[in-house]
């Protein structure tokens, strides 16, 4: 396996250096000495990126890995999008803001003219309200993480002025973040049969109706194929790029849409490289060799490599970047499991997490403690609430308190479970080839083991990885979470209906408050209730512990100075590839426009 993917990098490596135009790296600082402060950029040149593993898919309703929602916003846009430095939303698709009615249970939005899918066919009403259906129906389990933020729209009708109208069953304080920013699918290629036309809204928006209506059901089963998430056929958009090979393992690659509907309009869709090309390339250390040989242009490095590996002494062609994304990192407990029902155990190893020294020796102090699920410099974030401290004594005093003892003297803590006896014994899931998440969990799995907890590391290929969390099969696991500064709404993780159907409450945490402040909290529009709410769900969270809040982590990043424009934001993923340009006296790709 492993001679299998140093050969998949080697040819990928053969692939990319073929087309290199230049490679010298000394023509690169004399380019940039002598290049004037004010020229504009231009566009062209190939830019590659590093990603750990292939995405999921590219399907914007059935995946929701990190590396997918940083490729498929370049080809499928939205009626609105967050503009990446000033985090306020702008219209895209749509003409406008939202016009907001009185009983804010209704949102209109009217299309801009001439919108073209990259295919030539002219975006319509029609689009938009098939998305929406798709999105929203039931039986497509795999969009059961995105379908939450759109279960209480009641309808998606056309108004006499060709204007879209939103009807809400309720208020919520988000939805028009959440209806402007869904991603708007041709409805010809991705319904060719027009089943969505064969059930209503009031169809799907009952689970009984929807199980009843065989269209939904159809519907679903198609729209969920594996070939509906990579197949260039049905990746089209009316986005800046199109979609346009993906081979495992080596590169997924978009080019730049000439055709694109909103060149001098949207800002915010600017577009310079000819192609962005994503390369996986699952041990770092093989990355930052490919970054320092000029084989990638850019990548997120963890930050011992970034200290100790990337001197841009020895390599002046490189820069070095550090960045804040809102995320935090977590373990999360299966709450299914019978070792971590009792909430003594997790919090037993939240005191044995030294949080302290970890942010020092892991993450080189490029991190910030959190204890919650909100992002630190938001008013909702509750600063009361104190850090479990490194207490490893207070550790086993909980554990025995729960029960665990050593009963036969081997060492190992154990219970008599429904009439079993069961060892204090389980394994962390983690994803292959993140180092910094194996470095921290071998450093916990040792504090476990002096108060007689055995544990051991389970490593997965991404795509895997997330299917287990999915589907519940783990113990417990290492993650993270995009927290947007942004009001937060709880739903997607923490409400308990989230924990069935493949949705994000992947520990399985239930808790009937919990659910009611989430609730109460979505139809609030007064900020200082929501305050409220949002203090009562950390307060429990923070005594129940289903997961055991890490950091913040700060980014860090290389690139090669032939980039220009290199910019950095706190809305995910933290940069803006399209963005950026290379000077035409420097590009390496220049011959394949």
């Amino acid at each position: 396996m492993r001679f299998f993917l140093l050969f998949s990098v080697f040819i990928v490596s053969l692939f990319l250096s073929s087309c290199v135009k230049n490679k010298n790296f000394g023509a690169i600082e004399n380019a940039l000495k002598t290049m004037s402060p004010n020229e504009k950029p231009i566009p062209g040149d190939w830019l590659i990126i590093h990603t750990l593993s292939d995405p999921e898919g590219l399907n914007p309703f059935t995946v929701n890995d990190a590396a997918s929602q940083e490729i498929y916003p370049k080809i499928f846009e939205s009626l609105l999008e967050l503009d990446p430095y000033t985090a306020q939303l702008n219209p895209v698709l749509a003409d406008s803001l939202p016009i907001l009615s009185e009983d804010k249970k209704q949102y209109t939005f009217r299309l801009r003219p001439s919108i073209y899918f990259s295919d030539g066919k002219p975006l319509t009403n029609s689009d938009v309200i098939f998305s929406f259906k798709a999105v929203k129906n039931p039986l497509v389990i795999d969009a059961a993480a995105l379908r939450n933020y759109y279960n209480d729209i009641e309808n998606v009708s056309v108004a006499p002025d060709n204007s879209l109208i939103f009807t809400m069953k309720k208020p919520y304080f988000m939805a028009g973040d959440f209806i402007g920013t869904l991603r708007i699918l041709p409805k010809h290629l991705f319904d060719p049969t027009n089943l969505t036309d064969k059930y209503s809204f009031e169809d799907i928006n009952d689970i009984e109706k929807a199980e009843k209506n065989s269209a939904v059901g159809e519907f679903a089963k198609w729209f969920g194929k594996n070939e509906l998430k990579r197949e260039p056929k049905y990746l089209i958009g009316t986005g800046p790029y199109v979609f346009e090979e993906w081979r495992r393992n080596e590169q997924i690659r978009l080019k730049r849409n000439d055709k694109y509907w909103g060149k001098g309009i949207v800002a915010s869709q600017t577009s310079y490289p000819s192609r962005l090309v994503w390369r996986p390339i699952n041990d770092r250390t093989s990355a930052v060799n490919a970054l320092k040989n000029a084989d990638i242009d850019f990548m997120v490095i963890p930050p011992r490599m970034f200290v100790e590996l990337l001197d841009t002494a020895s390599t002046p062609y490189l820069a070095k970047a550090q960045y804040d994304v809102p995320s935090y990192m977590y373990i999360g407990w299966n709450m299914q499991k019978a070792i971590f029902q009792d909430k003594r155990v997790r919090q037993a190893f939240s005191h044995l997490v030294d949080k302290k020294e970890l942010m020092s020796t892991v993450m080189l102090g490029f991190a910030k403690s959190t204890i919650g699920p909100i992002y630190k410099g938001r008013p909702e974030y509750d600063t009361t609430l104190q850090e479990y401290e490194y207490n490893p004594q207070k550790a086993k005093k909980l554990l025995a308190e729960a029960g665990w003892t050593d009963s036969n003297g081997d060492g190992i803590l154990d219970k008599t479970i429904n009439g079993t006896r069961q060892d204090m014994a389980f394994s962390f899931l983690l994803n292959s080839g993140n180092e910094t998440r194996e470095n921290l969990m071998l450093l916990l799995i040792e504090e476990m083991r002096k108060v007689g907890v055995k544990a051991e590391i389970q490593k997965l290929e991404w795509a895997v990885f997330l299917e287990n969390l999915r589907s519940r099969q783990y113990d417990a696991y290492i993650g993270a979470w995009i927290n947007d500064n942004v009001p937060p709404d709880l739903f997607q993780i923490w409400h308990s209906s989230q924990a069935k159907n493949k949705g994000s409450n992947y520990v399985h945490f239930i808790n009937a408050r919990v659910d009611e402040l989430i609730e109460k909290n979505r139809i609030e529009f007064d900020p200082e209730k929501r305050k409220e709410y949002m203090f009562e769900i950390q307060r429990i969270l923070h005594e129940e512990q289903p997961y055991t809040f890490l950091w913040l982590q700060q980014y860090t990043a290389g690139y090669n100075k032939s980039l220009q424009s290199v910019r950095f934001s706190t809305v995910r993923p933290g940069y803006f590839v399209h963005h950026w340009w290379i000077p035409p006296a420097i590009r390496r790709y220049s011959d394949f426009q």
